[in-house]
């Protein structure tokens, strides 16, 4: 995946990565980089929380972290969202990203 149109941020011992998200999708998917963002779609709804774990897992997942490291910080309830991934730095995170393919996790909306 190319990174370079991502703005991720270094912060407070770890990354801030803005992220664009689109819940209730087919299957969960990192598609690239967008205005700055992380494009992302993710089965999960938008409601009680549910897509905003959805993000967390599916980076989490992506960049070989444990989900205990990766948590959604601002735009809970909006399709543009925030998120820190502690302990890793920008740059290992476009090491990783950059290392991969546009990703699907193979979650499917049945």
């Amino acid at each position: 995946m190319d990174t370079t149109g991502l703005d991720l941020v270094d912060a407070d011992g770890g990354c801030r990565i803005p992220v664009r998200v689109k819940p209730g999708a087919k299957q969960d998917t990192l598609i690239g980089p967008y205005a700055g963002r992380l494009k992302m779609t993710v089965v999960a709804p938008p409601e009680k929380g549910k897509a905003n774990e959805a993000v967390a897992r599916v980076l989490a997942g992506a960049l070989n972290l444990g989900t205990s490291r990766v948590r959604v910080v601002a735009g809970f309830t909006e399709q543009n969202k925030v998120v820190f991934v502690e302990g890793c730095p920008a740059r290992d995170i476009r090491d990783r990203l950059g290392r991969m393919p546009r990703i699907s996790t193979g979650a499917r909306k049945d």
